[in-house]
């Protein structure tokens, strides 16, 4: 499991993109290459046959945000067409489809509760993805920040 510092989250609504960076955050990301047809050789058992390759990559991010910022950042997320994550590897940005949130934390009810560390879990499923350059898109360059826009 490879670990990187902050991310972003892009998303797509009604032909709109915009972005929600979270500069304070880890980011565990675990690639996964899984197959649609796995089965044993019928002649000699030992040889597995693999077809159909594709990505199920999970993506564990950890969000040190107020409960304010958390809930606006609840409401950015569940409110999407489509979404995207990236974080920077130190070389390149990586960047990969959002097709599930599988664990998201629910919301305070009021302000009492002081967590700060917010653990969000997406699966991305995908066969072959070309980046797409949103940093044209959103206005960002490669200055932006510190490093890879972050």
């Amino acid at each position: 499991m490879l670990s990187y510092d902050g991310f972003r989250i892009i998303k797509s609504k009604d032909g709109v993109i915009t972005a929600y960076n979270v500069t304070e955050g880890r980011v565990d990301y675990e690639p996964v290459i899984k197959y649609r047809i796995e089965k044993k050789c019928a002649f000699d058992p030992t040889i597995t046959i693999r077809r159909g390759a594709y990505h199920e990559d999970k993506i564990l991010c950890v969000a040190i945000l107020s409960p304010a910022g958390y809930s606006n950042f609840r409401d950015f997320m569940l409110d999407a067409d489509s979404l995207w994550i990236e974080f920077d590897d130190s070389e390149s940005i990586q960047q990969y489809p959002i097709t599930e949130i599988s664990q998201l934390p629910k919301l305070s009810d009021d302000g009492r509760r002081c967590t700060t560390d917010y653990d969000i879990e997406y699966i991305s499923l995908y066969t072959n993805y070309t980046p797409i350059d949103f940093s044209s898109l959103l206005g960002w360059g490669s200055n932006w920040g510190g490093n890879y826009g972050f």
